[in-house]
């Protein structure tokens, strides 16, 4: 009877420590949602000499900017820190830009690449406050 008892407890437990994977999809929805609904075009590439400066808006979409246009990164999927928190080295076919399919972003591979406005940095961010945090 102990036993039975300590290993619902250890269940219980368990399923109460176990991320919510239904906010990560409405974070995702709620995402592919803005994407359809402002009608963003993808880019071919993001060409800048410059440091580019990043901004994350969940584990799969980046906010990356550079001196003259903004753009969200879509990942092919979560791409996670390591456990001491850094990220892989990028790999790139040109330093000069930033192309989707072949090139990674901290570490992991760029699915898409949308250029938007300064309205829609904010609007993607408190997307991604609202409900991943």
């Amino acid at each position: 009877m102990r036993t039975l008892l300590l290993v619902v407890a250890t269940l219980l437990l368990i399923a109460c420590a176990a991320p919510d994977e239904k906010d990560d999809r409405r974070d995702e929805t709620a995402i592919t949602d803005f994407i359809e609904i402002n009608e963003l075009v993808p880019v071919d590439a993001i060409r800048t000499m410059d440091q580019l400066v990043a901004r994350e808006v969940n584990d799969t979409y980046y906010i990356v900017s550079t001196r003259k246009q903004d753009y969200l990164l879509v990942y092919y999927g979560p791409c996670m820190r390591r456990y001491d928190g850094t990220v892989e080295p990028d790999r790139r076919q040109d330093w000069r830009a930033l192309y989707p399919r072949t090139d990674t972003f901290r570490g992991c591979r760029i699915k898409a690449i949308y250029a938007i406005e300064p309205g829609q940095v904010d609007e993607l961010r408190a997307i991604g406050k609202s409900v991943g945090g």
